[in-house]
C-alpha cells in the first residue's frame, strides 16, 4: 500500500508538469482571449527597447530588438473582444506628432503576469529625412493606452538619412564627365534646353532683388557656368563676374567658354575661396547649401561675409524640414532644421530673410534666402 502511494505521488507531479507544458504550448499557439477592458493594476508593463538607436534610409525596412514584461495582475493577448496591441508611433524628438500613420502590432501569443517575452519589431522608415522618436506603448481596443493608465512607454531614436547609393562625389562627377559634349547633366539639368532656361531664370531672380549691369557678382559653386551664360549678356563693362567651384575640370571648361575680360574663374577648396582684396555686391550660392554639411556651411558663410560689400547681398537656397533636429542627409541632399540654420548664419555674423519657397518633398520645402551683414 505504501509502495503504491509513493509511486503515485511522482506520477501526479509528472502529470502536472506535462499539463503545464501542454498548457504553455497551447497558449503559445492559441492566445487566451482578453474579454474586457483591463483595470489599472492590469496595465503595468516593462517595455525595453534593445536597439535604442538606428540610422536608416527613407522607406527602409528595419528590425528593432524589443521585449515586454507583464508587471500587472491580468494576462494580455491580442485575441478576444478587448485585445491588447503594441502601438508604434512616429514622433519628433520633441515628442510632437508627425504626419506618418501609427502601426498596431499583435502580441506574440499570451503574456501572463510576471512573464517576459521577446518581441522583435519590423518597421518601415518614413520617406522623409529627419530625426524621430519611435514611441512604443501598449493599447487596448477598445480601451485606453497603458501610458494613459500611468505606465511608461518605450522609445527608439531613429535617424532617417539619405540612401548610401544617393551619395555624390562631385570631384568624381566632373573628373569623369565629357563637358564638351554634355556640360549640363553634371550640374543638375537633364537637358541642354533646361540648363539654359534655368540660366535666365537665375538672372531674373537676381534682378528682382537689385542686380544691375554694373554689379560685381561672385558665383560660388559655379559649375559649368550656368549663371555666367546669362550674365555675359547682362553685365556691362563696369560689372564683374567671378566664378569658383571645387571641380577643376568645370573651371577649365568655363575658362575656355567665357572670354569676357571682366569674367574670371578659379578652383576653390570646399570651405576656402581663392579671392582676396576684393568685394562683391552679390554672392550667389545656387544649390550649394543643399549639399554641404553644417561645419562646411558656416565656414563658407564666413568666407562669403569676408568678400561681401557693406550693402551686398548673399543669395542662397536650402532644403528645410520641421522633422529635422539639426540636419539630415548626404551630398545628394541636405535638409536643415530652420532654427539651427539661422544659428549658423548668425554665427558667421550674418542675418537671413526668406525670399521665396516651394514644396520640395512631402515634408520639406526649398527656401531661397537673402543674407546680409548683421
Amino acid at each position: 500500500m505504501a509502495a503504491s502511494q509513493s509511486l503515485a505521488n511522482p506520477l501526479k507531479l509528472v502529470g502536472r508538469a506535462v499539463k503545464q507544458s501542454l498548457r504553455s504550448v497551447y497558449r503559445s499557439f492559441v492566445p487566451l482571449p482578453v474579454r474586457e477592458p483591463l483595470p489599472a493594476d492590469g496595465c503595468r508593463a516593462g517595455l525595453e527597447v534593445l536597439t535604442p538607436t538606428r540610422v536608416v534610409s527613407p522607406g527602409e525596412s528595419f528590425t528593432l530588438g524589443f521585449r515586454i514584461r507583464n508587471c500587472g495582475t491580468r494576462h494580455w493577448s491580442s485575441a478576444g473582444q478587448a485585445p491588447v496591441l503594441l502601438r508604434a508611433r512616429w514622433l519628433t524628438t520633441k515628442k510632437q506628432p508627425t504626419p506618418f500613420p501609427e502601426r498596431l502590432i499583435a502580441l506574440p501569443g499570451t503574456i501572463l503576469p510576471g512573464q517576459l517575452k521577446p518581441m522583435p519589431i519590423t518597421m518601415t522608415a518614413p520617406q522623409s529625412l529627419g530625426q524621430f522618436l519611435l514611441e512604443l506603448d501598449l493599447v487596448q481596443n477598445p480601451g485606453k493606452s497603458f501610458a494613459e493608465m500611468g505606465n511608461r512607454v518605450g522609445y527608439a531614436d531613429i535617424q532617417v538619412t539619405g540612401h548610401v547609393t544617393d551619395n555624390i562625389d562631385y570631384y568624381q562627377v566632373f573628373a569623369t564627365a565629357d563637358l564638351e559634349r554634355d556640360y549640363w547633366t553634371s550640374v543638375g539639368p537633364s537637358t541642354e534646353a533646361e540648363y539654359h532656361r534655368l540660366a535666365w531664370k537665375k538672372l531674373d531672380q537676381l534682378k528682382e532683388v537689385g542686380l544691375k549691369p554694373s554689379s560685381r557678382v561672385l558665383d560660388l559653386g559655379c559649375g559649368t557656368g550656368q549663371l555666367a551664360v546669362s550674365l555675359q549678356e547682362f553685365l556691362s563693362e563696369q560689372g564683374e563676374y567671378f566664378g569658383t567651384d571645387i571641380g577643376a575640370e568645370a573651371i577649365d571648361y568655363c575658362k575656355r567658354k567665357f572670354k569676357r575680360p571682366n569674367f574670371g574663374f578659379a578652383v576653390n577648396e570646399m570651405t576656402k575661396i581663392p579671392v582676396a582684396g576684393r568685394q562683391f555686391d552679390f554672392i550667389t550660392l545656387f544649390s550649394v547649401f543643399t549639399h554641404t554639411y553644417p561645419d562646411e556651411t558656416v565656414l563658407l558663410l564666413a568666407e562669403a561675409k569676408r568678400l561681401l560689400a557693406p550693402n551686398g547681398l548673399i543669395f542662397a537656397d536650402t532644403f528645410v524640414s520641421p522633422l529635422v533636429d539639426r540636419f539630415s542627409g548626404n551630398r545628394y541632399a541636405i535638409e536643415w532644421n530652420l532654427e539651427h540654420l539661422h544659428r549658423l548664419i548668425a554665427l558667421a555674423g550674418l542675418k537671413a530673410t526668406k525670399h521665396e519657397s516651394w514644396k520640395w518633398q512631402e515634408n520639406a520645402e526649398r527656401v531661397i534666402w537673402l543674407i546680409r551683414h548683421a
